[in-house]
């Protein structure tokens, strides 16, 4: 009998293993698995998606108000890099006659509510406008209510992200709140909390991610009639500013798709370690939270134009070269940019009549049309890194029968530094890994980038 027991043993124990053995295999295949990156669809001012698309809009209105976008912006930018370290002024760049780039949707809270945000490479605060509202401008979509949301959490005073952040404090309510000022004078102020957002995955699933810190936006004065719900600032900021790229790994890509055709939809952002970093980096500068990159030469077709090196250097004094998501054009200091004027106006000469403006470089023509051919100009930096233009990047319609170079001289206002818009970024992904210093250029058609994270 003990023989028996002794194998009915055994085999109890070999069915439990068994049964083990099974049960994790089946847990293995059924746990979630870590989004390998936080994708978000990007969608330009001008595209079919957005809430300011006038398909009504011709050539030259859409361009004017690029153009007129674009030089608020850099004024701004600037203005902002030019002041000491004042915390008030690191901020969301919104231009006084209206924001242009890119916007993206991201929910908020549980249950999950949508916002519209501006996406800002030269912002430091994710903020967004919140219910009750003493000021706000108006949005397309519902304000965020605080208390209709059960993982909303105000950051009480004395909290250490309260004093990262500013360590401002409402002592009646005991919260941390925020303001910002800015140069157009818009403002906004609220408080600081965390919250949890939903994010569309690259695998076309959604992941839920706290947020440690965001501006809940109760006064907004100001503002230019908008439709976004606030800021998604991808500036690492100052110090130990808890950021939002900050918080999520310090790694970010996006993919920009041709801008020129409101029906793309390519362009996306990659928020946190599945960012992609392909292709040649470059060294990155971070100086108050904005991204400087080291620009060494230019090339036209395989010439390369006679420019010292040291006309793009960022120094103690200023000047260097940022990149910035939501400037449409490229500004280049005058040593930089006059050998690639005359470059191209020899290209030119014979092919297209030169027509003047006073601020660009125009002929007479249609980009598609006109300038089939025409070389590719390069921007070179540090480590090999490449910027190709093609004449859809180097190039804009300005009216029906009028292009002009995409490139144009700095202006006394921006006190020496270059600017690289994002009609020079188009068809790259730019991968930035801010703790390795770097920038990742890679050339490629934004509608396989989901096939590559």
């Amino acid at each position: 009998m003990a023989t028996t027991m002794t194998s009915s043993y055994f085999f109890f124990l070999i069915i439990c293993i068994i049964i083990i053995i099974l049960a994790n295999g089946a847990s293995s295949q059924t746990s979630p698995v870590k989004p390998r990156g936080l994708a978000i669809k990007l969608i330009h001012y001008d595209s079919i998606r957005s809430p300011y698309y006038n398909p009504k809009a011709t050539i030259s209105e859409r361009a004017e108000r690029a153009i007129n976008s674009s030089l608020a912006r850099v004024r701004s930018l600037s203005k902002i890099i030019a002041i000491p370290n004042e915390d008030d002024f690191r901020a969301p760049l919104i231009p006084a006659n209206g924001a242009y780039g890119f916007l993206a949707n991201i929910s908020i809270g549980t249950p999950p509510a949508p916002q519209l945000m501006h996406i800002d490479t030269g912002s430091d605060l994710f903020w967004f406008q919140c219910l009750p509202c003493t000021d706000c401008v108006k949005q397309s979509l519902p304000l965020f209510d605080p208390a209709q949301s059960s993982t909303y959490s105000n950051i009480p005073c004395g909290a250490i992200r309260c004093f990262e952040s500013g360590n401002k404090c409402d002592s009646q309510l005991q919260h941390c709140v925020y303001e910002r000022y800015y140069l157009d004078n818009s403002s906004t102020a609220g408080n600081l909390a965390s919250e949890q957002a939903t994010f569309e995955t690259s695998d076309e699933g959604t992941v839920k991610l706290p947020i440690e810190v965001f501006g809940c936006g109760h006064v907004n004065k100001n503002f230019v009639t908008t439709q976004e719900s606030g800021v998604l600032g991808l500036s690492y900021g100052y110090g130990n500013v808890p950021t939002l790229v900050s918080q999520l790994g310090s790694k970010f890509s996006y993919c920009i798709g041709n801008i020129h055709d409101p029906q793309n939809q390519d362009s996306h952002l990659i928020l946190g370690d599945g960012a992609i970093m392909e292709g040649d980096p470059t060294t990155m500068l971070l100086d108050k939270g904005f991204y400087f990159v080291e620009l060494q030469g230019i090339s036209v077709r395989e010439k390369k134009l006679q420019i010292d090196p040291e006309v793009f250097k960022r120094g103690p004094s200023g000047g260097g070269v940022l990149i910035d998501s939501g400037t449409t054009f490229t500004y280049l200091k005058a040593e930089g940019y006059v050998p690639l004027q005359n470059e191209v106006e020899n290209l030119m000469l014979g092919h297209l009549n030169k027509v003047s403006h006073s601020r660009f470089l125009c002929f007479s023509g249609r980009v598609e049309r006109d300038l089939e051919g025409f070389p590719v100009v390069t921007l070179l930096f540090s480590g090999g890194a490449q910027l190709s233009l093609d004449t859809n990047s180097l190039f804009f319609q300005l009216t029906s029968d009028v292009l002009c170079m995409s490139i144009l001289p700095i202006t006394p206002a921006m006190d020496g530094e270059s600017m690289i818009g994002v009609l020079a970024q188009q068809s790259y992904n730019v991968g930035y890994d801010i703790k390795q210093g770097k920038i990742f250029f890679q050339r490629m058609d934004c509608r396989l980038l989901e096939s590559l994270v």
